[in-house]
């Protein structure tokens, strides 16, 4: 008889904490769909100089639509007014909960510094969001442009010979910005003294900007390759859901409209694709009227890394055209 009790007992135990048990994991993921929900989801673009960074920014705030409502609402510019330099500057209006969705230099502007790499950006966006926009659970995502690291190291002493000096650009070092300024490589100079300038930002920029840690920043013998670190640059690149080529403008439109974040519209779309045109540009017209074959291989040579990178990117990048786009399959 006691044994049957017990039995008994057992049994109606076990019932009870099967069913306590389900209750509580229902109950834990309704709290995870809620808190999901509640997550306000940022894009940022880590806009590397000379890489048509300006051109892509700019299509996705005035071009790209979710649904029939476009994605920001861009103050009208006057058809006699089109061509002023002053237009790029101006910022569209990219709301959504009432604070930006999007983290650009046409939404926001260098909220963070000009030409932010991501470093500067990790430290920079989260108290200032919460400062602007008060204190809630965000998830920033990370997006950029690459291009042809030869062709974008000329476009930046081309830029420079133009008066460019991005001096507010914050360096995640600030030993690496003092002597940045310093050496003022932008100062009166031919290619061959940009190339040797021994703290020339260009250099492996984009390697630079895309690296997650700094080597011995406050040490006497610091240089500018304390700043880069190519293993973590390409995580970094390969964690973004999105990246684009600056030589593939349109393909990178097109995995621009199936990420993740896009989708979150259910559609998402551009009213007008980029044209790819490289005739008539400055910059390859520059390198096949002045470079020798030597020229083109020493600045190879220094900006090894952005190589690197650039030869990994691509390869991801027509990976992801294949799975997702199911073209350019190579």
């Amino acid at each position: 008889m006691v044994k049957w009790k017990l039995v008994t007992f057992v049994f109606i135990f076990l019932i009870i904490c099967t069913y306590l048990s389900s209750i509580l994991k229902q109950q834990l993921e309704f709290l995870t769909n809620n808190t999901r929900q509640n997550v306000r989801v940022i894009l940022v673009f880590i806009h590397i100089q000379k890489t048509a960074g300006s051109e892509f920014e700019r299509s996705v705030v005035r071009r790209l639509y979710f649904g029939t409502e476009p994605s920001c609402r861009c103050p009208l510019i006057s058809r006699s007014n089109r061509t002023k330099r002053i237009n790029i500057k101006l910022k569209c209006n990219c709301l959504k909960n009432n604070e930006p969705w999007l983290i650009s230099r046409f939404s926001v502007g260098w909220w963070c510094g000009v030409h932010a790499d991501w470093i500067t950006y990790h430290r920079c966006l989260p108290p200032k969001m919460n400062f602007e926009y008060g204190f809630h659970e965000r998830k920033f995502i990370y997006a950029t442009l690459l291009r042809e690291p030869v062709a974008r190291f000329i476009s930046e002493y081309l830029h420079t010979l133009r008066g460019a000096t991005w001096l507010s650009e914050r360096l995640s070092c600030q030993k690496a910005q003092q002597l940045r300024n310093q050496s003022a490589c932008w100062k009166n100079t031919n290619l061959t003294d940009f190339i040797l300038c021994p703290f020339n930002s260009a250099i492996n920029r984009q390697t630079r900007m895309l690296s997650s840690s700094i080597n011995n920043c406050l040490s006497p013998s610091f240089t500018y390759s304390n700043l880069i670190n190519i293993k973590t640059a390409k995580k970094n690149l390969e964690s973004m859901e999105f990246f684009g080529l600056t030589e593939y403008l349109y393909l990178s439109q097109r995995l621009f409209e199936q990420t993740t974040y896009c989708k979150l519209y259910r559609t998402c779309s551009f009213q007008l694709y980029l044209e790819q045109n490289f005739l008539n540009n400055q910059t390859y017209d520059y390198i096949g009227k002045n470079l020798t074959s030597s020229d083109i291989n020493h600045i190879r040579q220094i900006n090894n890394d952005d190589i690197e990178l650039y030869q990994f990117a691509r390869k991801l990048f027509f990976k992801r055209t294949c799975q997702i786009l199911g073209i350019a399959c190579q």
